[in-house]
């Protein structure tokens, strides 16, 4: 892969992350939204897709086309920064706004006069109103600071707006991998189960008050961790389960590969018989990129952390 086409798939990513207006511009969304704003949404969303559209087919034109990784992903960084930090912040305390001249190129002016910073768009005259709330909006949820560079105006219309697990799957997972996950996610449904969504492309699902499994997706994997419970219980049950589920849990427990070297080799359990050592947090699963074939097992286990809560 050459640097430009590295450049043009980061550049796609911001691009796939746009959520389409559609959907966050939804009946619900426009009744709690007067015309002004919604028309201004309208703005920025075109903005932003004008933006990523523009820099991926002119990446020098931002000065982001660089052979070596580190400058290129650091330029980058700065002109989303940019976009969404400094400007609905008014904040360019010791930044060098020459390399932001590129934005003239969607028309967005950013020009210091008088020891001010003064902020124009000739194409999308309302986008800094929706983009000042969004920022407003996610600085007071936490979950929605994750999600507001995405132009969900869902989280300007409702304050307490929590991702959903379509939200930080779109565009993200095969087809298969969807299915999955909306199958596990109906099955915690159907029990009653709690969602929050408090960390980066991460539904949490509660049982009782607690946190019992996530769904976390990356961008080139996913991730499913279920709470097991105390291992003493484990231990003492290790006979009553079938052999898959016992193989199940084993191949995926959380066991530390010394991913950090404060881990000093995670803490050491005897488990189904056997010295192992562990990830901090108490034992979990921990089970990458899972499988359709694997639904009935991650129910198995995820009804197990049920269990030893009761």
């Amino acid at each position: 892969m050459t640097h430009l086409e590295r450049t043009q798939k980061q550049i796609q990513e911001w691009l796939d992350d746009l959520i389409p207006t559609e959907i966050t511009l939804n009946e619900e969304t426009q009744s709690k939204l007067d015309p002004e704003m919604i028309k201004a949404c309208h703005e920025l969303h075109a903005f932003i897709s004008c933006l990523y559209n523009d820099m991926y087919h002119n990446p020098a034109e931002y000065g982001i086309l660089h052979e070596d990784k580190e400058t290129r992903e650091r330029a980058a960084s700065r002109i989303h920064q940019a976009i969404w930090e400094r400007i609905p912040d008014m904040n360019f305390k010791n930044v060098n706004l020459e390399p932001l001249k590129a934005l003239q190129r969607c028309g967005l002016y950013i020009e210091e006069t008088d020891n001010e910073i003064k902020i124009t768009n000739t194409k999308y005259p309302n986008m800094l109103l929706p983009l000042t709330k969004l920022r407003q909006a996610a600085k007071k949820n936490y979950a929605g600071s994750h999600v507001y560079n995405r132009c969900d105006f869902r989280l300007i219309a409702n304050p307490k707006y929590q991702p959903t697990l379509d939200d930080i799957t779109r565009n993200r997972t095969s087809p298969e991998m969807h299915t999955l996950l909306f199958q596990i996610d109906a099955y915690a449904r159907a029990k009653n189960f709690r969602t929050e969504c408090r960390v980066k492309e991460c539904i949490y699902y509660k049982f009782k008050g607690k946190r019992l499994f996530n769904i976390r997706v990356r961008r080139d994997e996913v991730h499913v961790e279920i709470g097991i419970g105390k291992l003493e219980h484990i231990n003492e049950m290790e006979a009553v389960y079938p052999a898959e589920v016992r193989d199940f849990i084993r191949r995926n427990m959380n066991y530390c590969r010394n991913c950090f070297a404060h881990h000093n080799g995670g803490v050491e359990i005897v488990f189904f018989g056997k010295k192992v050592r562990i990830c901090g947090g108490g034992p979990f699963l921990f089970i990458k990129n899972p499988k359709p074939e694997n639904f009935g097992l991650i129910t198995k286990a995820i009804d197990l952390g049920c269990d030893v809560r009761k």
